[in-house]
């Protein structure tokens, strides 16, 4: 301790106080609002010297303050829905190391337990972004650039069954005062236009509490963890507490509840119209459906059974443990992505097998057009068994506006 008391006399005079970031570790982290879980985090540190005007040149360490940051929560300030149905975001080490990145799978399941992989921090950019084979991306990452890029990309969904031929735009910077590059991915095609419109707190607020809906669990609406009175809520509750005036102090995503309230009036006869059709029977839905749903840009989702938890054949989907087909901060649900690539109108269908259940998603994509200009706004879909089927699309109305989210 005597000889960092001398080292640290030039930074104390100098004012001088050098923070320091880690690279990527796993660690286990207890959240107020949720079960103990393995993540990926970071450390922020920064030497403490005292200040004290007698001791000033003596150059005093006093100790080391820091933090532990996990990954996840930085990656939730690039928000889903800015990013479109393809886009992600990510982050690099100047040494090219990935510290997040939607396809760096750090876990593996050792029985029900989740293990780290081995050199799960030293995954490098190149083997997850495997079109940049000149690596120059990765180069101008390394060296703290700011730029651009375009590359032909081979993507796959649904675990690698699907592929996908998609142009990415890559947009990358420095973070300053630390080692990170951050990497933004929009493409082609996909999320440059989105549909924006107006309705009033009120009347999107009695839409917003219908029981058949609900927002995205992992999104931002509302930042909970900033006051600990707000870890309580769910995103919804507190994005409706918010709205009603009851939780002024809560900092909320304006653009994005704004958006969820425009989807919520306008997807309202849903529910409605889909309860018709089971009361019907049988002109109405054939035998073998379960559910019909309809998510939106927003991270809203529509939901209604046509079957019952005892009945159903495939009792996990669209439930809280069914990530792949839910709004989450990695990705879009897959039925919203297989819808987008293909042709808005017609139904795409492809089987899923669930430990021995086979049922069938047919999807297809919901677009609005004004002015030349065409988005995405959401989808359609249904769960079905390989007894029957039957699809219809929905009635939208209000006025709408498609503009450049870029």
């Amino acid at each position: 301790m005597e000889y960092l008391h001398v080292l640290s006399r030039p930074m104390v005079i100098n004012h001088d106080h050098d923070i320091i970031w880690t690279e990527a570790y796993m660690d286990t982290v207890l959240f107020t609002t949720k079960a103990q879980s393995l993540l990926l985090m970071t450390s922020v540190a920064m030497p403490v010297f005292s200040k004290k005007k007698e001791t000033l040149s003596h150059g005093i360490l006093l100790g080391v303050v820091g933090t532990d940051i996990p990954l996840l929560e930085l990656m939730k300030l690039a928000p889903r829905y800015m990013l479109g149905v393809h886009g992600y975001a990510f982050l690099v080490t100047n040494n090219g190391y990935i510290l997040a990145h939607p396809d760096l799978r750090p876990l593996y399941k050792d029985g029900r337990k989740l293990k780290p992989k081995p050199n799960y921090n030293s995954v490098d950019l190149a083997e997850v972004e495997w079109e940049d084979t000149d690596e120059l991306l990765r180069t101008a990452m390394v060296r703290g650039e700011t730029g651009r890029m375009s590359l032909n990309v081979r993507a796959s969904l649904d675990k690698a069954k699907r592929p996908l031929f998609l142009v990415n735009d890559y947009f990358y910077t420095s973070i300053s005062e630390t080692p990170f590059s951050f990497g933004m991915v929009l493409t082609k095609g996909h999320g440059q236009y989105m549909v924006m419109g107006n309705v009033s707190v009120e009347e999107g607020l009695h839409d917003l509490m219908s029981p058949d809906l609900s927002i995205s669990s992992e999104w931002t609406y509302c930042e909970l963890d900033i006051d600990p009175h707000h870890r309580k809520y769910s995103q919804l509750q507190a994005a409706i507490r918010y709205l009603l005036g009851k939780e002024p102090d809560l900092e909320c995503d304006e653009r994005l509840l704004q958006q969820t309230l425009f989807d919520a009036v306008v997807t309202a006869p849903l529910e409605a119209y889909w309860n018709a059709l089971m009361l019907n029977e049988p002109d109405g839905v054939m035998e073998g459906v379960e559910t019909a749903f309809l998510g939106t840009r927003s991270g809203l989702t529509r939901l209604f059974r046509y079957a019952g938890l005892e009945t159903r054949i495939a009792k996990k989907f669209l439930t809280p443990s069914d990530k792949d087909n839910l709004f989450t901060v990695d990705h879009f649900p897959l039925w919203y992505r297989l819808a987008v690539e293909n042709p808005p109108g017609k139904f795409y269908y492809y089987s899923v097998n669930d430990k021995g259940t086979t049922f069938v998603v047919a999807t297809t994509a919901v677009t609005m057009s004004s002015r030349g200009r065409t988005a995405m706004v959401g989808g359609e879909f249904h769960r079905i068994l390989l007894s029957g089927l039957q699809v219809y699309s929905p009635l939208w109305t209000g006025d709408i506006t498609v503009c450049s989210d870029r």
